[in-house]
């Protein structure tokens, strides 16, 4: 049985072509982009900020953050760090008195793929992931908790949240919660926003500016912002307008919600499928540029680059590298 994850299913719906190179023949570029960066940095310190005891939870993350950048062979840029742990600093400050429980952190599972008109089960593919963790409130009730990062407005009532009425994840993890014993009620879904503020860069030499006792006009620098006084500007602009940078909200379902949900996931499966029997694999050119970059598979597809190019590709070790022990 082969594990569909909902990322894979994403990268199909958004193009055929990217999800053949990804998934189908298992390349990943070795360049990483920095929003993924930052978004997987502010995913390592909110999971160990789950697994601590409360007196320690900061700390914790904070320290699994440095960790993380200590391995990577590239680093991490001084300003990037920065957000990330003054992020992390008022996610604690705000969510630490919460009274949810930890029950589990980075839950994998592996769950039938069941077709919604005839209850069958897939005899080609299952569905898997990892649930960033799942909590328990006083009542005891248990809940499904996904954290993300967007660079969008994240305030109520944005798009952001309309898009979650049909977020085939949620759903998705709800009967992955199920497939490992927890009857949940539904998803504490947690957003936080990326810190549009950049760093002060100095004023260049030409467009300087003097008043008559010789200093430089309040609105510009002789020389670059450092971190620390970067740390100084961000911690009060966290402090000053949190519901920028944090919002938290209940995303449930109901049986019609799941049931649209698995014939999402049963349909796109059977495209990827049509796709593999056919050899066929079409491009999207609309997808060719998100979030401001392009795709790092683009070159290939304009034959411009090999993916035999070790410098800039490599073979991944197993389909879904995201995931440890069900892939």
């Amino acid at each position: 049985m082969r594990l569909q994850t909902v990322s894979e299913q994403r990268a199909f719906r958004s193009c055929p072509r990217y999800h053949h190179v990804r998934y189908g023949l298992g390349y990943r570029a070795i360049a990483t982009a920095p929003a993924l960066s930052f978004g997987r940095l502010v995913h390592v310190g909110l999971a160990a900020w789950l697994s601590a005891f409360s007196a320690h939870r900061l700390s914790a993350a904070l320290t699994a953050v440095c960790e993380q950048v200590s391995l990577s062979a590239d680093g991490c840029d001084a300003f990037e760090l920065v957000k990330v742990q003054e992020l992390l600093r008022g996610y604690d400050a705000l969510w630490a008195p919460s009274e949810l429980a930890t029950i589990a952190v980075e839950a994998e599972f592996r769950a039938p793929m069941l077709n919604p008109l005839t209850g069958a089960t897939s005899r080609t593919f299952e569905i898997g992931g990892a649930i960033d963790a799942i909590l328990r409130d006083t009542a005891l009730t248990k809940w499904i908790c996904e954290h993300k990062t967007s660079s969008e407005d994240i305030a109520p009532g944005s798009e952001y949240w309309a898009r979650l009425r049909i977020d085939s994840q949620v759903s998705t993890y709800m009967v992955g919660a199920r497939a490992l014993g927890h009857d949940v009620a539904g998803c504490i879904y947690d957003v936080i926003g990326k810190p549009r503020i950049k760093p002060l860069l100095a004023t260049p030499p030409d467009a300087r500016k003097y008043t008559k006792a010789g200093t430089l006009y309040a609105n510009q620098r002789e020389v670059d912002e450092t971190a620390d006084e970067y740390r100084a500007r961000l911690r009060e602009e966290i402090a000053t307008n949190p519901e920028r940078y944090y919002q938290r909200g209940e995303v449930v379902r109901t049986d019609e919600d799941e049931r649209d949900a698995a014939y999402d996931t049963w349909a796109t499966a059977r495209s990827i499928r049509e796709a593999e029997l056919a050899q066929r694999w079409p491009r999207n050119p609309e997808s060719c540029v998100k979030w401001g970059r392009r795709c790092e598979f683009f070159d290939c597809c304009c034959h411009a680059a090999d993916l035999e190019d070790t410098t800039r590709f490599r073979k991944a070790e197993k389909q879904h590298e995201e995931l440890k022990e069900v892939a």
